[in-house]
């Protein structure tokens, strides 16, 4: 095995030179534009272009052995989840469960977290990608969590939302309803169906439900050795979904200023429909926890 001396920038250029290659492909959504025009001017004369989305496309549908890995992300995301529940304590910190979390994840063999956890209680809820504060554990507060392990490269991305005690009045319907819509997105998914029909299904009900304005984003998205790749479930796509391609399903209902829901599980689109990898209970009743003091 060699190892690089120098800049690597230079020595990829080096390496090309010697090819004599005319022209290069980049993936541009790995590179950087520093990194690009450095290319470039240690290139001179040879074409840096970006490359087509065929890495992408080829990812999208997962062989067997992936999907063994991308399980096991999936098992040590949830493990470590249960334990992080049974060490919650009144008073404790966003900022000290996502590090709790993080660190059942680890114990039980993810590599590094899918992404940055978050933990969000009650106002931090409404924000769908919020970032883990000071914000503290008390009875009856509202908590977000969005979560991942790390196996073998592959990744794995669930949320749930529980509530400390009892739950608030406003947001028991709108876990009724978060929950109906994302059940109702599943049972819609197959091979041929377009991502957009599945992101449609799950937005009309919340907004029958009278929450529409409040659902912000995508249904979901694939999910591999990124957590976020190709394809997209979500309005934007007339991408039609085939066997093997492995998707987020996470509707979300956020109400600024109280709170918010999500509820999102991995899901394996089959020959026949599709499989829900996950395995956490997200039943109503169990999303009622109690925390000691």
């Amino acid at each position: 095995m060699n190892f690089r001396k120098g800049e690597l920038n230079a020595e990829v250029a080096a390496v090309i030179r010697r090819r004599r290659c005319k022209a290069v492909a980049i993936q541009t959504e790995h590179i950087t534009v520093a990194t690009r025009d450095t290319l470039r001017r240690k290139l001179s004369g040879v074409k840096v272009v970006a490359a087509p989305p065929i890495i992408a496309d080829m990812r999208e549908c997962k062989s067997a052995g992936e999907l063994i890995s991308m399980k096991r992300a999936i098992s040590v995301a949830e493990s470590a989840y249960r334990a992080m529940l049974k060490s919650i304590r009144i008073g404790q910190t966003e900022l000290e469960l996502a590090a709790r979390l993080e660190y059942e994840m680890k114990r039980r063999g993810s590599t590094e977290p899918a992404f940055g956890s978050i933990v969000a209680i009650d106002a931090n809820a409404a924000l769908p990608h919020a970032v883990p504060g000071k914000r503290r554990v008390s009875r009856g507060c509202t908590v977000l969590i969005d979560w991942g392990a790390t196996v073998e490269g592959y990744r794995s991305d669930l949320t749930r939302t529980v509530f400390v005690g009892s739950i608030p009045a406003q947001l028991k319907a709108v876990y009724g309803l978060t929950l109906s819509a994302q059940k109702k997105a599943i049972k819609a998914i197959r091979p041929g169906v377009r991502m957009c029909d599945v992101d449609a299904v799950a937005r009309s009900h919340i907004a029958e439900g009278g929450f529409g304005d409040r659902f912000t984003h995508g249904l979901g998205h694939g999910l591999g050795l990124d957590v976020h790749e190709s394809p997209s479930l979500s309005w934007r796509s007339d991408q039609p979904l085939r066997t093997g391609m492995v998707v987020t399903v996470e509707p979300g209902i956020y109400l600024p200023g109280v709170g918010g829901v999500r509820i999102e599980d991995d899901v394996l689109v089959t020959a026949s429909g599709c499989q829900i990898m996950s395995r956490l209970s997200k039943s109503i009743q169990t999303a009622v926890i109690e925390a000691r003091r």
